[in-house]
């Protein structure tokens, strides 16, 4: 693949990880705001901060490998393995993070809990079914 193309491949990957870190981070200072203690508003916090902590690390991981590509001109094979896991960590951390949007709703009432459950669901299936999309568009070219 040509240099250009994996820097803008990295750094679409980036972008897109530090915007969903941004976001986690929001939650996770909004949710710590509010004074409502129970076992629900734990188990969002903890999933909106671990869910942060997994796109800052895609985040550097790709900032990181850009930056030696870069300075290279050329792909740094013994750095494709960590854009790899990064990447599957980026992928567990959406849907770890549409699992606290589906999780939030309920914080507020039962009806905003089921609206933000099928709206993440939803969302959740679409990812899915376009990683799975992509990855068969990547099978038949080999």
């Amino acid at each position: 693949m040509p240099v250009e193309n994996l820097l803008q491949e990295y750094n679409l990957v980036a972008t897109l990880a530090g915007i969903l870190a941004g976001f986690a981070f929001s939650a996770v200072i909004q949710l710590l705001s509010v004074d409502k203690p129970g076992r629900l508003m734990t188990t969002v916090i903890i999933i909106f901060s671990v869910t942060a902590l997994m796109f800052l690390f895609t985040l550097f991981a790709f900032v990181l490998s850009a930056s030696a590509v870069a300075e290279l001109n050329q792909e740094v094979k013994e750095l494709s393995g960590w854009a790899g896991i990064a990447f599957i960590i980026a992928m567990f951390g959406l849907h770890l993070f549409l699992v606290g949007v589906g999780l939030t709703g309920w914080l507020r009432s039962r009806v905003t809990g089921i609206i933000t459950t099928l709206a993440a669901f939803i969302t959740f299936c679409l990812v899915n079914w376009l990683l799975i999309s992509i990855i068969g568009v990547f099978i038949n070219q080999a």
